[in-house]
């Protein structure tokens, strides 16, 4: 079997696709079965560990943004501004679909999976891979021209396509009731978790922990990207309204890079930084992740939405005991190895922390409990059911 998969997440930092993409990648290229994957990148093609590599190098030179000039990182935002207009994203899908066009002529038997939602133009049989309807549900948490683009692309992307992938099944029925899809078109596959992602003990831990001034075991831990549609605000509400003795003695930690439309929360995020002891990481490098996770007390994750959740997934398997929101796709993945609280309830949020700070046993259960669920939810298993939708496909 040959693919042709798109690679264009691969840019750091990388988001939740590109995770997706990296990782997905690294075990597809393992299985036997799979005689060549070719990569497309926007405008070039390249083989599959050529692809990996480029990305592993653009990350690790990602770790010296923090030095750039003022200069150099006011013509980024300005040029992630440009990229966020309407013309501006039919200008470089019109490019890119004629740069696969032409490259996929000679690929014409390879399988074309898009990690990232909307197909391009390829002759083949095709997979997409769409990871949530966040655009639809919630618009107001995307910048406009983006949200427009998806809803608009996405019935053409769905009529095409051969095969449809979900990362769960809660995003596989909304799919299916929204659009009428066919239910035998859409497969739900949970995400993997990379090895990377281990318990880590004190000692092991304790020079990550050091730089960022923590105690292990002693702070509550949030990492994601600062938007509203992650539930930071009402994280924020809960923590404030615990005890004052255990806001001391259990610090709220954000980590994470500042998303879309989140100027008041910043303004908070600052106030009670001053006022109540949290603590603002801002981007943590993928490395020092381990180490957070597993020095965490408590990982509470209260997004409003998610077509998965890798965060609660990787500290879960880090070890960590995790609360996330109840009738969510990472309720489903979970199952019972995380607490729950209703959607948008700071006031139930805060009594689950509060009671699970005071009560370590709840904790240790929650902990093991996790890391059993993780070590079922592992890369090469997504990587083996994501090849049965492709062999379906070549048959």
């Amino acid at each position: 079997m040959k693919l042709l998969i798109n690679a264009e997440s691969l840019s750091p930092p990388l988001t939740g696709i590109g995770n997706y993409t990296f990782n997905l990648l690294n075990a597809l290229q393992k299985i036997p079965e799979i005689e060549q994957i070719d990569c497309f990148s926007g405008y070039s093609f390249s083989p599959v560990h050529q692809t990996l590599e480029n990305c592993r190098t653009m990350c690790a030179a990602r770790l010296d943004d923090v030095k750039q000039p003022v200069g150099t990182a006011v013509a980024s935002q300005l040029k992630s501004r440009l990229r966020q207009s309407a013309l501006a994203y039919r200008a470089r899908e019109t490019l890119r679909n004629g740069a696969l066009s032409i490259g996929a002529r000679r690929r014409s038997g390879f399988v074309y999976h898009e990690p990232s939602f909307i197909l391009k133009a390829h002759r083949g049989p095709c997979v997409a891979t769409i990871h949530d309807l966040s655009f639809i549900r919630h618009p107001e948490f995307h910048p406009p021209k983006r949200a427009e683009w998806l809803i608009r692309q996405l019935p053409q992307t769905l009529e095409r396509a051969d095969a449809i992938i979900t990362d769960s099944e809660y995003i596989r029925q909304e799919l299916i009731q929204t659009y009428q899809v066919d239910p035998s078109v859409v497969t739900a596959i949970h995400l993997g978790v990379s090895d990377i992602y281990r318990r880590l003990q004190d000692q092991d831990a304790k020079q990550t922990l050091d730089r960022y001034g923590l105690r292990y075991g002693k702070y509550v831990l949030f990492v994601g990207t600062l938007e509203p549609r992650k539930g930071v605000d009402i994280l924020l509400d809960a923590w404030a309204s615990l005890p004052a003795a255990i806001q001391q003695a259990y610090p709220l930690v954000l980590a994470g890079a500042q998303g879309w439309k989140n100027e008041t929360l910043q303004a908070r995020i600052h106030h009670l930084t001053i006022r109540k002891g949290l603590k603002h990481l801002s981007f943590v490098p993928g490395h020092s992740l381990p180490a957070l996770y597993s020095g965490a007390a408590l990982f509470a994750f209260p997004s409003l939405y998610e077509g998965f959740g890798l965060p609660l997934l990787e500290a879960m398997s880090c070890g960590a005991p995790t609360i996330c929101t109840a009738d969510t796709s990472m309720a489903e993945f979970s199952r019972d190895a995380a607490c729950l609280f209703d959607r948008g309830d700071s006031v139930q949020l805060a009594e689950r922390i509060q009671y699970l700070i005071e009560h370590p046993n709840e904790r240790h259960a929650l902990s093991q409990k996790g890391l059993l669920r993780a070590s079922e939810l592992s890369w090469e298993r997504c990587a083996k059911a994501t090849l049965d939708v492709y062999t379906s496909l070549a048959l």
